[in-house]
């Protein structure tokens, strides 16, 4: 058995799309493999839906592979029991697990010591761990039955899972092209997160991180980034590199069943959607300790939505007894929800990459209040102009919301045009036909 393929991967098969060509018929299109973390209804879930559509769009076949890179995500983990249905969701043709095996633990972790002669970092071990994702014998075999085109990359730590198998799938010359979507600047993430170095058990300095990350980068054939910020910021680290920025947009599906559901009896004011996140822990404390005393007494109805509430309960149990209320938990249909909302809120104080929640009531046509941080890595210029602002002082976000909910229409209007002239759907799928061309003609031997 070689060192990719496994006995306890789980295969998903995604059901027909309606309308669409069975998925007989579409074995025999070629293939887009795209590897990404397994976290579906997220913000990376929503990118990865969307970069589905978009080669579905073109007449490729896909097929998602979950390539965990924490050890925490074992054969055995209940972690999986969480992330089945929503990978369904995602909509490729094909779905596929790769687990890591508790034993292989030990042997990836002296492989990468001997790789970076005792001088790796936090995120050449995440990247360590995420080559040793395996596969079953059965998947390795579906893999091998079809015509792969391309591999699409997400996060730099499910790189070298691809790369491991691509070479076993196609051998060590294949002119594959690879394109890898950054979604943010991990080492400073790992920086930010105060990462330990499994090697000397502190964090790295964020100039050793950075290296490591950029080696990595260097492989693909053409970089996808989400934010104006970490655009610019690759740019000038990879000047050689293909860099294309394709602000994430929303499925417009999701967008229509959003306006043809049914609201709920009993309407929201105001709707915090939220995965479990340490920035989105840190947002719930400063609004309930700083701006919600300054609007407790207008009554105001606000849920939160998310597995964020399971986050709140487990390491701020006093706030989230006090708060209970407000907390629905994860649902398994959000439209019900953002079709009563009056007005989305993101109240961050931390965070990093572009926040695909404020996209997402921008495509609902919602009226949205955020801090700086909610419009990280967007154009905040251009969002001014439209009439959309950030607010960071509790008294101003108080203010702005009670001034929102006085003025919905002309905040919805707002949201609607920003959606339209950034972040739709033929903005991003032109951007990422421009890479998908590039990728395609710049593979050559020479970069494998």
């Amino acid at each position: 058995m070689n060192a990719i393929e496994g006995k306890n991967e789980v295969v998903l098969d995604a059901a027909t799309i309606p309308g669409d060509r069975d998925l007989s018929s579409r074995h025999a299109l070629p293939a887009v493999i795209i590897t990404g973390p397994p976290w579906p209804r997220s913000g990376t879930g929503r990118v990865i839906e969307s970069q589905i559509q978009f080669y579905r769009e073109r007449g490729y076949q896909t097929i998602f592979i979950a390539a965990p890179f924490r050890p925490s995500y074992g054969i055995d983990s209940p972690i999986w029991d969480d992330v089945r249905e929503g990978l369904m969701e995602l909509g490729a043709d094909r779905t596929l697990l790769a687990t890591i095996e508790p034993r292989q633990l030990t042997l990836g972790k002296y492989a990468a010591t001997i790789r970076h002669g005792y001088r790796g970092t936090a995120l050449d071990w995440l990247v360590a761990v995420g080559r040793l994702g395996r596969l079953t014998t059965e998947s390795m075999r579906f893999l091998r039955s079809v015509p792969v085109a391309l591999l699409h990359v997400n996060h730099v730590f499910t790189l070298e899972f691809a790369l491991r198998l691509k070479r076993r799938l196609l051998g060590r010359r294949s002119r594959i092209p690879i394109i890898l979507e950054t979604h943010d600047v991990q080492s400073h993430m790992l920086e930010e997160k105060q990462e330990p170095n499994p090697w000397f058990k502190r964090p790295d300095r964020v100039e050793r991180l950075l290296k490591s990350e950029i080696a990595q980068l260097g492989i693909p054939d053409a970089l996808i980034h989400l934010s104006s910020s970490d655009f610019d910021f690759f740019q000038r680290k990879l000047p050689s590199q293909a860099h294309f920025l394709a602000f994430p947009t929303i499925d417009e599906g999701f967008i229509s069943l959003v306006n043809e559901t049914t609201p709920l009896t009993e309407p929201i004011d105001l709707l915090f959607v939220a995965d479990w996140h340490p920035p989105n822990l840190a947002a719930i404390q400063w609004y309930s300790e700083q701006v919600w005393p300054l609007l407790a007494k207008r009554n105001y109805n606000f849920k939160v939505v998310g597995r964020i509430g399971r986050l709140v309960e487990g390491q701020a149990p006093q706030l989230y007894d006090k708060c209970r209320c407000w907390f629905v938990g994860e649902v398994g249909n959000l439209a019900p929800f953002y079709r009563s909302a009056r007005c989305v809120i993101a109240p961050m104080v931390s965070g990093s990459g572009i926040s695909i929640k404020t996209i997402e009531a921008f495509a609902l046509g919602k009226a949205f209040v955020g801090t700086s941080k909610a419009f990280r890595g967007m154009p905040m210029e251009r969002l001014e102009k439209m009439g959309i602002y950030y607010f960071d002082q509790p008294a101003a976000f108080a203010n702005a919301i009670v001034s929102t909910l006085d003025n919905v229409k002309a905040a919805e209007h707002s949201s609607r045009t920003a959606y339209q002239e950034l972040f739709s759907k033929e903005a991003s799928f032109g951007v990422r036909t421009q890479a998908l061309a590039v990728a395609l003609k710049e593979s050559s031997p020479a970069q494998r």
